[in-house]
């Protein structure tokens, strides 16, 4: 059957108290909507269920029990997954499957079960999550929504256990949260209302229809959605549309306008938050190798890593333990060596993504000998390592709105360019080459492009969706390092010159000699690591220079800001610069000028910057007046006119050092915040040291449930078989394979001359009714072993009698647990 023919699938959820919670949900299934229903119902491994039996009385739809042959499913019949299985829809079908998680997880899994829904019915099927403890169920409810289906949890204040539901919703992704009897009354109506986007698309043609609901969504969240894809805005709108009964567009819009917690709702189905460890495994594998490239590149400093759009975290952990393993392992990681920036716009998703912990099922998508080492399994639950987590911080971040982070060696963009616009895409794209290092590395998701933006970006691996940043060079400096004076001349120059011949050294030093006699070398910081000649006429010492290290500062205030500009547009261009004649403050004889001069580094290390100054003695300005000749009239032109470039230069140079500066400044202020967050959420951890006790007895109290059930049918079947006991007129016994007279008649006590009947019974020899009581025990001992009725006739003088032997079978195996002898 192709999935286009498929019935609506609706996967039900259910753990401890689920079996009460799935019985009230079905007798208000309606009796005829086109849709399957699939029970994952979680129940012990050896324990033989009843579930089916329990669920059939109670409602007019087929109830079947699935096997070990695939069924293709039917409309309005429920499907009962049972025990030791899970159950999934593969190629149309409905299949059991051996456990393939922990041995501790629950079973049959519900996630597992909701995901294969997801990937065979798309918008085509619903979730439901209903009593009981643990998780389960939350992780296949994003798999659900991000295909477009509909998701329901119940009620948290009607569920015997909240665990399931509760879990569910903090996913954020559930669309309605009732009690179960009204789960199936609104099944009806959405079942019955069908996704025609036709109305929404006309709006998307005319931006002032969509425009209302753009406002509204702004107002109450600060975002602003007007740059999103049509198709995502359509299917979003119209889910909760469906979800909330509605058919006409514009009343939906005056329902939220009157209901903000439905703008919340809408918002939080535009977020999409969904994600998985490992999404895409091939993609990651060939990952594994940038990322050890990033790690044997950069020994000597900090590797920064942004996962941008982060969602609940599984993604920003997976990298985090890619880059632990090139590593050497988890203890080898800290903040000092990797730090991983994972930011979105959902709060709620941050929240679990800081807490990392999340359902059993989660671990399917890992690799077992990652779980092993840098993940712990309590109960039902999958936490990640603390040691691990704390390489990775958390922040909220509007990746349109909000300034980007920098110095970036990678970004992981994945699954967030779709649901945006080509203009937005493209502005999101220049943020992340802005944020990257020359040669950093972009990771997108598997239907994701650079699009327009190649000329920033090259194909590193197409298949995979890595690009790399173009760039001249492979390593920068990532911060500044405040070291003292004598640490600088530790740094690379004096490695450079220890590693260097001495000949070649003094051939260097005599360069420097030629081109400044009189100068100093630089740092891009501004730091001064060595002087050249008497450089005194450009310097001044006094309290505000007495700095720890020695920098561009201590130069006449004439010569230092020209300075810091050149060291920038020197090192920009890559070209020699030089500033302006300066009069010297104090004295009348004489001008300086600074040229500078590019110090660049092929391979590893810092570059630098050689200045030389130069002196000549005091001229008077120009001013040009009338009587200057042509020459000289060109020659002050050109002289204005260089002065004007390179102060329209320097300013320009300024302006944007301003920007990065403030652009930094928010960064820094960004990171800030999100590591008291970070701060907030730990101290949260150990605030809470007695948290929820996992379900592991789940499995029991399911059957314990039915076992109550059982029992009060037993009782009420006993009080039922007395009373017929009672009643008959006939002597009558029901006797058991050992010759145990289990029940009689009041008439067969008087006839056989029996007493009262102890509990565990008593044997048939006890029966002192003479006549024909010979062949007693051995008819019936005759009928067990033949399993057929037969009788017995006895005659005395005064009367004749039929003693009448009937065996009990059980069940399709048709074994004789009883006999029943009534006398006629």
């Amino acid at each position: 059957m192709a999935k286009a023919e498929l019935p609506v699938i609706i996967g039900i959820a259910a753990s401890a108290g689920g079996l009460e919670a799935t019985t009230s949900l079905v007798k208000n299934l309606p009796s005829q909507t086109n849709a399957s229903y699939v029970v994952a119902q979680h129940m012990s491994p050896t324990h033989k269920s009843l579930l089916w039996s329990l669920i059939g009385r109670e409602t007019e739809l087929p109830v079947i029990e699935l096997t070990d042959e695939d069924l293709v499913p039917e409309p309005d019949t429920i499907y009962i997954a049972p025990p030791n299985y899970d159950v999934i829809v593969d190629n149309g079908k409905l299949a059991l499957r051996d456990p393939s998680g922990h041995p501790g997880t629950p079973k049959p899994l519900a996630d597992r079960l909701f995901k294969s829904l997801a990937d065979e019915c798309g918008e085509r099927c619903v979730g439901i999550v209903l009593s009981g403890t643990g998780s389960d169920g939350s992780y296949g409810i994003r798999a659900i929504r991000e295909a477009g289906g509909v998701t329901i949890a119940q009620e948290i204040g009607t569920a015997k256990y909240e665990g399931m539901p509760s879990s569910a919703v903090h996913t954020g992704c559930i669309d309605l949260t009732m009690s179960p009897d009204m789960i199936g009354q609104q099944l009806d109506s959405i079942l019955a209302n069908p996704r025609d986007f036709s109305e929404l698309r006309g709006f998307t043609g005319n931006p002032s229809g969509l425009l209302d609901l753009y406002h509204i969504l702004l107002a109450r969240t600060g975002v602003d959605f007007r740059e999103y894809k049509e198709t995502t805005i359509n299917r979003r709108i119209a889910r909760r549309m469906v979800a909330q009964g509605i058919d006409v567009y514009e009343d939906y819009v005056e329902f939220c306008r009157e209901n903000a917690t439905e703008v919340d709702a809408l918002y939080k189905d535009m977020m999409i938050s969904v994600t998985r460890f490992f999404r895409d495994h091939a993609h990651f594998n060939q990952l594994t190798k940038v990322i050890q490239g990033l790690v044997d590149d950069n020994r000597d400093r900090q590797i920064r890593v942004w996962v941008a759009g982060s969602a609940t975290g599984e993604e920003a952990y997976s990298l985090a333990i890619l880059f632990a393993e090139a590593m050497g392992g988890l203890k080898a990681i800290s903040k000092e060596r990797i730090q991983i920036f994972a930011t979105d716009i959902d709060t709620e998703a941050l929240e679990v993504a800081r807490r990392g912990i999340y359902p059993l099922s989660a671990a399917n998508d890992v690799p077992r000998q990652y779980v092993e080492t840098y993940m712990n399994i309590e109960g039902d639950a999958l936490e990640v390592n603390k040691h691990l987590r704390s390489v990775v911080l958390f922040s909220r971040h509007n990746l349109i709105q909000d300034p980007p982070f920098i110095n970036m060696d990678m970004i992981s963009l994945r699954n967030l360019l779709i649901y945006f616009g080509a203009s937005l895409q493209e502005k999101v794209l220049s943020r992340m080459a802005y944020a990257l290092v020359p040669n950093g590395k972009l990771f997108l998701g598997s239907s994701e492009t650079v699009g327009s933006m190649h000329g920033h970006f090259e194909t590193y691996s197409l298949p995979d969706k890595i690009y790399s940043k173009r760039g001249l060079r492979q390593s920068v400096q990532a911060t500044a390092n405040f070291l003292p004076l004598t640490a600088l001349h530790r740094g690379p120059l004096a490695q450079s010159r220890a590693s260097t011949p001495p000949q070649t050294f003094d051939m260097f030093d005599a360069l420097i000699r030629t081109l400044a006699p009189n100068g100093f070398i630089a740092t891009q910081d501004h730091v001064i690591i060595r002087i050249i000649g008497d450089i005194s006429s450009a310097t001044e010492l006094n309290e505000s220079s007495a700095l720890p290290r020695m920098s561009t500062k201590i130069l006449k205030s004439e010569l230092r800001a020209e300075a810091a500009s050149l060291i920038t547009l020197c090192l920009r261009s890559k070209s020699t610069r030089s500033g302006r004649w300066h009069d010297v403050e104090g004295s009348d004889l004489i001008q300086l000028r600074m040229t500078c001069f590019p110090l660049l580094m092929d391979g590893e290390g810092e570059d630098h910057v050689l200045f030389s100054i130069e002196e000549r003695e005091s001229q008077p300005r120009t001013v040009a007046t009338e009587d200057m000749n042509i020459d000289d009239r060109m020659v002050y032109v050109r002289q204005i006119e260089d002065e004007i470039a390179s102060t329209r230069e320097a300013l320009q140079q300024t302006i944007e050092e301003l920007q990065t500066s403030n652009e930094e400044l928010q960064s820094v202020n960004e990171e800030m915040q999100a590591t008291n967050e970070e701060l907030q959420a730990t101290n949260e951890e150990l605030e809470t040291s007695n948290e929820e006790l996992q379900a592991t007895n789940e499995e029991l109290i399911t059957v314990n449930e039915e076992m109550q059930i059982n029992s009060t049918e037993l009782q009420q079947l006993s009080i039922e078989l007395a009373a017929v006991l009672e009643a008959t007129p006939y002597p009558t016994l029901l006797v058991d394979p050992a010759l145990q007279i289990r029940h009689a008649s009041a008439a067969a006590i008087d006839h056989f001359g029996l007493s009262e009947l102890p509990p565990n019974g008593t044997h048939i020899g006890a029966c002192t009714d003479g006549a024909g009581l010979a062949h007693l025990v051995s008819k019936v001992a005759e009928c067990f072993r033949t399993r057929e009725s037969s009788t017995l006739e006895v005659n005395d003088e005064t009367w004749s009698k039929t003693l009448t032997f009937t065996p009990i079978q059980k069940g399709v195996t048709q074994e004789t647990i009883g006999v029943t002898v009534t006398v006629l």
